[in-house]
């Protein structure tokens, strides 16, 4: 490990800028000793239209589940924490919980669920039918009991006008409490408390989803991001005397601008 971790010190001085994608993961760059300045630029998503939100693909395919439904979309591993979530819908009847995705712990977590009649496995799924099954979940739970540096599936349920219920943890606090498109959680109780608070006040449910896509469009599609991304190129291109890679720069910005 020290001879992997000397190479990487001495490779520093050949890099002229460091990112972040999250406020967490550039702070925890500092608390394990990494002292070079982060820019924080976050992950982003392509954006979609207002109009695209309600497509006709809603109505050639109606919804994934006649009843309520909450949604967890991701790899089915352990640190991922549905473990945790599982039991929870034993004494929740009010609606389903329906997993998208696959992995190593997904037979252990069937065992789990066995006899639990609303949780439902419905597999990997494509990306259109996975907007479907967002577009109409009650909330997208993000229970991961593990640190992550962004959070790329939260603005994935914001893109389609989803709250989210994410474990406080890691980047996810940051991503929730920009946004207003959601709830934290910290334990059994407190996810409960938050489904049914979502789940029972459609009103609440509407205003979270609108702040949830107004804040993607704002804070992690590609227009909101990629020139912030540009303009760490510009800056770190100004302090390096790099007069060719400005000009490029320059002739990028009409480009930009038609994001």
């Amino acid at each position: 490990l020290w001879r992997y971790t000397g190479y990487l010190d001495r490779q520093l001085k050949h890099i002229d800028a460091f990112i972040a994608m999250s406020e967490f993961s550039r702070d925890k760059h500092k608390e394990f000793g990494f002292t070079r300045p982060m820019e924080v630029v976050n992950y982003f998503l392509p954006g979609i239209g207002k109009a695209a939100r309600g497509s006709s693909d809603d109505s050639n395919q109606g919804r994934p589940s006649e009843r309520p439904y909450f949604l967890f979309v991701g790899r089915l591993e352990r640190i991922k924490g549905l473990d945790d979530v599982i039991p929870v819908f034993k004494q929740y009847p009010e609606a389903d919980l329906l997993i998208a995705g696959d992995g190593t712990h997904g037979e252990e977590l069937k065992k789990l669920a066995a006899g639990v009649a609303n949780v439902k496995f419905v597999g990997r799924l494509a990306p259109s039918e996975l907007d479907r099954y967002y577009r109409h979940a009650v909330a997208l739970i993000v229970p991961s009991a593990g640190f992550e540096t962004f959070g790329i599936i939260l603005i994935e349920a914001f893109r389609q006008s989803t709250p989210v219920i994410a474990r406080r943890i890691g980047p996810f606090p940051e991503i929730v409490e920009r946004s207003n498109g959601g709830e934290l959680f910290g334990d059994a109780t407190e996810l409960v408390r938050a489904m049914r608070k979502i789940q029972s006040d459609p009103a609440l449910r509407q205003t979270m989803a609108e702040s949830a896509y107004d804040s993607f469009v704002s804070n992690w599609s590609e227009q909101a991001v990629v020139p912030k991304y540009l303009e760490v190129v510009r800056k770190t291109a100004q302090a390096k005397g790099r007069g060719e890679l400005l000009r490029k720069l320059e002739q990028t910005d009409s480009l930009v601008s038609a994001l």
